[in-house]
């Protein structure tokens, strides 16, 4: 299990575990915070055979927080790393501090490497600027190659609102956007998956597509209470919802009682990895769960 290493960049939280296979080894890509609660990226690497030991952890961080002001000045987190055009690209999620009214913003970034993933440069400007009715929200970017192009699922929207205990709390639906670019993409999404209020539901944590055929979604249902991960078919006809269904079963461990969330597949040789998050948002840590791929 990945936790916090402690010291005073990495005091909490190991959470948005984000792998890639690098050089014989499961490397993985995860936000630690500050004493202020700001998030840095940090990088962890994996034994490549069960029980795929924790090798060792980055003392400093490879991706720091941004300038004052910018919109990821008060935190970063992973999203998800591909490779394009032989780089290694990271995208992230960029947050900024706000008001009573409006807590925080969080907009998606892109961070490159020509190190194979161990050291990132930003690009100057968010990936996904804000936009009328995602204004606050356009984050937690996950990319797929389609048709000669490339498709975007993310987290958008426009509004808080007052939770049962009093803290204010997002509202967000899921939404795609196409492009040539992996790096450039434009327009307001559609709307592929809308919280489901009546179940209460207020949104999705950060989507990831799986399968042979890049035919599933694996995404975080977030409630007033937490998240819980689960999957189902990918999100096609806008407006239509597909059964999703929860990736885990219990019994839980103490660790994950009352939340799994975050979840990011990858697979090493014979063996599907899957790694998520539990309590407290990525505060317990990073768990791995794995199978044979048969």
């Amino acid at each position: 299990m990945l936790q916090a290493q402690g010291g005073p960049l990495a005091f909490s939280h190991a959470m948005l575990p984000t792998p890639m296979l690098v050089d014989g080894v499961v490397r993985v890509l995860f936000a630690s915070c500050d004493y202020e609660m700001r998030g840095r990226i940090f990088a962890a690497e994996f034994a490549p055979k069960p029980p795929f030991d924790l090798l060792n952890v980055s003392a400093e961080p490879v991706l720091d927080v941004g300038a004052p002001g910018a919109f990821d000045c008060d935190g970063v987190n992973p999203s998800q790393l591909l490779r394009v055009d032989g780089e290694v690209v990271l995208l992230y999620i960029g947050w900024r501090r706000g008001s009573v009214e409006t807590p925080y913003t969080l907009f998606a970034g892109m961070a490159r490497s020509r190190d194979g993933g161990r050291t990132f440069t930003k690009d100057d400007a968010p990936l996904l600027p804000p936009l009328p009715g995602e204004r606050f929200f356009r984050t937690a970017p996950f990319i797929t190659p389609r048709h000669g192009g490339y498709e975007m699922l993310y987290i958008g929207g426009e509004s808080f609102f007052d939770g049962p205990l009093g803290k204010r709390l997002p509202k967000y639906s899921l939404r795609k956007l196409h492009s040539t670019h992996a790096d450039s993409w434009s327009g307001p999404g559609d709307i592929v998956l809308e919280p489901d209020v009546a179940a209460g539901e207020i949104g999705f944590g950060r989507p990831v597509i799986t399968g042979k055929n890049q035919d599933r979604l694996m995404v975080s249902i977030r409630t007033c209470e937490g998240y819980e991960l689960v999957e189902g078919p990918a999100p096609g006809i806008p407006g239509s919802r597909p059964p999703l269904n929860p990736v885990f079963q219990p019994p839980f461990e103490s660790w994950e009682a009352q939340m799994r969330c975050f979840g990011a597949p990858c697979v090493m040789g014979d063996y599907e990895l899957l790694f998520y998050n539990g309590d407290g948002f990525g505060r317990s840590g990073v768990g791995l769960a794995w199978r044979h791929r048969d």
